[in-house]
Formats: structure tokens, sequence, C-alpha cells
């Protein structure tokens, strides 16, 4: 029997499937408009102590981003972040729940240190992060989506966080 949530079957999710090859690049612009806005919003935070969650996020400007989001928090001594809140279009991405996961739960190897890198470059460089995420089958673009990663802090306005937001360029729903 295979495992549904909401109707939506697990294993079909994109990241179960081995036939498809993943790449990931950067990008040096975003293009969607909700990525634009969520990262005009982010500029204009700046100022006044930075995106903060609770505050600046979530808010009904971008109730629409939810699903798709990933809060992440870098752990001490380790090299590796924990996913703090997940929206549901991500654990229909994964075919599972990443909220509470270490990302090396999820990630392995070279996958894992890219990653990883990339989100402590995101909080020391206290800028934005862009890249853009293909899954293809046998050289055709299966899914494509724009992933927008920011520098935001917890409701105490202190601890640094990772927003992680994707822009799908298609439904991709099984």
């Amino acid at each position: 029997m295979e495992t549904q949530a909401l109707g939506f079957v697990l294993e079909r999710s994109p990241r179960r499937q081995d036939h498809l090859q993943h790449c990931i690049a950067k990008m040096d612009k975003a293009s969607h408009p909700s990525a634009l806005s969520l990262i005009d919003a982010w500029q204009t935070a700046q100022p006044h102590g930075g995106m903060v969650m609770g505050r600046d996020f979530p808010s009904r400007r971008f109730a629409a981003l939810l699903p798709n989001i990933l809060l992440l928090e870098r752990l001490e001594r380790a090299r590796d972040f924990r996913v703090r809140v997940a929206g549901f279009g991500m654990l229909c991405f994964y075919g599972f729940d990443p909220s509470g996961r270490r990302l090396g739960e999820i990630y392995d190897g070279e996958n894992l240190k890219v990653r990883c890198e990339a989100l402590g470059d995101v909080l020391r460089r206290r800028r934005p992060s862009l890249a853009l995420s293909r899954l293809s089958h046998d050289g055709e673009m299966v899914l494509q989506r724009e992933i927008v990663s920011l520098p935001v802090l917890a409701f105490d306005a202190r601890t640094p966080l990772v927003l992680v937001a994707s822009f799908w360029n298609r439904c991709w729903l099984n």
C-alpha cells in the first residue's frame, strides 16, 4: 500500500524517483515574480534589523509561499543544519516531512557538503543566495525551481536562520 498525505502519494515524490537526474546551479538574478517580491521584502527589512520570523514573515503577502519553504538553523559544533519548519510542498517534494531532521539525514557525501557550505555562506555573508534546481529524465527537464535562500532571524531577533523558498516552474503533483 502506498503512503499518502492529503491524497499525495509520497512514494511518487520527485526526490524518490531514482531515474531522475538532479542538478543545481547558482543564479545571478531571480526571475520568478514571487521570488523577486520576497527578496524585495527582505531588502526592505534590512534597515530595521533584518527580516524577523513572526514579525516580517510569514505575512498575508507571502501566504502562498508557505507550502514551499524550509526554515533551517545551523547546528553548533556540527557542519550541519536542522530543518525547523517545512511547508507541505516540501513534504511532497521529498516524500517525507523533513521538519526536525538534520540535512545529514537527508543528504550525504558531496550533496550534503555543498548544501551546508551554501547555507553557511548565506549566514556569513548575510546576503541572499539564488539557485536553479532541475530534475531531468533522459536529458529532458521535467521539473525546475528557483531557490531563494535568505539570512533571517528567529522570533527572538537574535538567532540566525536561513529561509529557503522554492518557486516552481510547473505543477508537479502526482
